[in-house]
Order: structure tokens, then C-alpha cells, then sequence
């Protein structure tokens, strides 16, 4: 007897151009998400576009809890966001926190209800699942990796060991953002090697 698997379907979720610049860049791209008719069953994994995550390197917490790691992480995007912050959903993954506003993560699982064709199998910041996929091609001493939207540039340097920043901002030119990034952190070992990924 065989099982049958879903088969599984990658989504990026991404702004219009007119949709960049208003406070929640993402409830058109949802609205969009929930009328599409999936024809057969699906796992669907949603990678969402850099306009909606925001990120932060924290310090090395291997010795802390799961749960003191991610209030950590919290407290670096309160401090840097403020109050606001308190409300986002925070994942952190090898030095690396995320946040997205809670009504979008509540507005995705909202457009896979259970009994649909179409199962929510994972939510993914951009950034991660480009990083994911470009594993291998990182260098043991780290890289720079460019992620290029419109309007948009995130841009990661992973060191030797972690994640050392990652800067997410609304601006056109990568190549002028990695140049300040790399004057930043004049001083520190930066990598040679640039990655753009797609």
C-alpha cells in the first residue's frame, strides 16, 4: 500500500509597487493569497517578501533557554522599533530573530482552513529561505548575500561561525548599500565573497 503524498507548492508573498509605501505593506498580498482556488491538494510553503519581516542579529545565547533567547530577541526589536514591537511574532534561528506582525501570521493560517485543499506547511522571512537554499555555496570564512526586491534591499553578512548583520531598509541600489555596510564594519574581518540570490 502506498501512501499519497500532497504535492508542495512554493508562494512568495510580495507587495504591488503602490502597496510599498502604506503602514501594513502586506493585507493586499494576503488579500490576494485568499482568493486564489487551489485545484488539488497542496502543502504550501510561503516565503514572504523582505517588505514584511524585519530582522535582528542578537548576541550569542547558547547559553540561555529558548525562552530567554527569544526574549532577548524581543528586546532587541523593541529597542530598535519600539513599542510597536510587542505585538510581532519573533522567531530566532542561529543568532538571527525575525518578526512579522501577528494579524499577518493570523491572516495566513486564516487562508488555509482546515478541510481545503491547501495545507499551510511553513512560513519562511525571504531571507531565510534564500539563505537555505544558497547553504552550500557559502564559504567556510562567510559571505555577503544581496537580496534585491523593489525598493528594497536586504543585505547579510554571515561571519565564519553566525550571522554578524543584516541590514533591511527601502532603497534601490544594492551595490551602494553593501559599500556602506562594508564601511560600517571597516575594522572586523568581512568576507570577499558576494552572493545575490534571487
Amino acid at each position: 500500500m502506498s501512501l499519497l503524498w500532497p504535492e508542495r507548492r512554493e508562494v512568495r508573498l510580495e507587495p504591488l509597487p503602490e502597496e510599498i509605501g502604506e503602514a501594513e505593506p502586506w493585507r493586499g498580498a494576503l488579500g490576494r493569497l485568499k482568493a486564489m482556488a487551489w485545484p488539488k491538494r497542496l502543502d504550501v510553503s510561503v516565503v514572504l517578501s523582505n517588505h514584511f519581516v524585519r530582522y535582528a542579529v542578537v548576541p550569542d545565547g547558547s547559553a540561555a533557554s529558548g525562552d530567554e533567547e527569544l526574549a532577548l530577541a524581543r528586546f532587541h526589536f523593541v529597542k530598535i522599533h519600539g513599542e510597536r514591537a510587542k505585538s510581532w511574532e519573533v522567531r530566532i534561528s542561529q543568532g538571527l530573530a525575525c518578526a512579522i506582525d501577528a494579524a499577518l501570521l493570523r491572516g495566513l493560517r486564516e487562508c488555509f482552513p482546515k478541510g481545503g485543499k491547501a495545507r499551510l506547511a511553513s512560513v519562511q522571512p525571504r531571507l531565510m529561505a534564500a539563505f537555505n537554499d544558497a547553504r552550500r555555496r557559502i564559504p567556510g570564512e562567510g559571505a555577503w548575500l544581496v537580496l534585491a526586491e523593489a525598493e528594497r534591499v536586504c543585505l547579510a553578512r554571515l561571519g565564519a561561525q553566525r550571522w554578524a548583520s543584516v541590514h533591511n531598509a527601502r532603497e534601490a541600489d544594492w551595490e551602494q548599500a553593501l559599500e556602506r555596510e562594508r564601511s560600517r564594519a571597516s575594522g572586523e574581518t568581512l568576507p570577499s565573497r558576494v552572493l545575490v540570490l534571487p
